[in-house]
């Protein structure tokens, strides 16, 4: 008597292909969410430079493990704002909490700022 013939083929081809299909399509969706926030902080950018307006804020804490990260509060027109951003390492090592640091924000909108740190370049 012979073995009977193994269907095993056809089933694990197919498996490996929606595997493969899955992960293409979990890379795409990753990629596609990258893009959309690099352009998201492009476009943040390019707004409060085209008009920007300067304040000098103050740390009110400091992450320091892992990504490196403020609280900075600042106040435009007797109005308080708050901002939490990442910064390089070199940042964190020459800061401390109650030091001040300079935001440029949009001045049609001052609760959208950046840190004036973020636009120098970055030596980690």
């Amino acid at each position: 008597m012979q073995a009977p013939d193994s269907n095993n083929s056809p089933t694990m081809t197919r498996q490996v292909v929606n595997l493969v299909l899955g992960m293409v399509v979990g890379v795409a969706l990753f990629a596609g969410i990258v893009y959309f926030v690099k352009a998201d902080r492009a476009e943040k950018r390019a707004l409060i430079l085209k008009n920007p307006g300067y304040a000098t804020g103050i740390i009110t804490r400091i992450r320091t493990h892992k990504a490196k990260r403020v609280s900075v509060q600042y106040t435009v027109g007797g109005v308080k704002y708050s901002l939490k951003t990442r910064v390089p390492r070199s940042f964190v090592r020459t800061h401390e909490k109650g030091d001040t640091t300079a935001v440029i924000y949009a001045t049609t909108d001052p609760a959208n700022a950046i840190l004036k740190v973020k636009l120098q370049p970055s030596t980690n």
